[in-house]
């Protein structure tokens, strides 16, 4: 207990110290948002001339932030986060493509691996 530190916090919010602390808490989860919204989106960095086209590379990340969001959730949920991230999980997915020909739409082999991930994820995109 002596290297572990304290933090010293206050405030005038009139709550339990749990209940603080479990506010705290949170606000890591937005940090990490920031973080992925900055180093694996590369988000951070405009190099645009006009209003329209920063608002449309926002709003993008945006949408991207979200999607990474809701695979975190997805992976967290099947408890596969130790194994996965949101990254790997898209680049398993992307060895299955969609096929348009003469007005069908076909889907091609789905590897075992992918299969698998998918029965564990409860997706069920896939046709059987």
């Amino acid at each position: 207990m002596k290297k572990a530190g304290k933090i010293l916090i206050i405030s005038d919010m009139d709550v339990e110290k749990l209940e603080f602390y479990l506010l705290y808490k949170k606000r890591e989860v937005v940090e990490k948002m920031f973080d992925t919204y900055k180093m694996i989106l590369n988000a951070d960095k405009l190099y645009l001339q006009d209003d329209e086209s920063v608002f449309g590379h926002v709003f993008i990340a945006f949408l991207s932030l979200y999607i990474h969001c809701k695979l975190e959730q997805l992976l967290n949920k099947s408890e596969l986060n130790h194994k996965f991230t949101p990254i790997d999980l898209l680049f398993k997915y992307s060895k299955v493509y969609h096929l348009e020909m003469h007005g069908r739409g076909m889907i091609t082999e789905v590897p075992e691996k992918v299969k698998d991930l998918e029965e564990k994820l409860g997706l069920n995109i896939f046709p059987n």
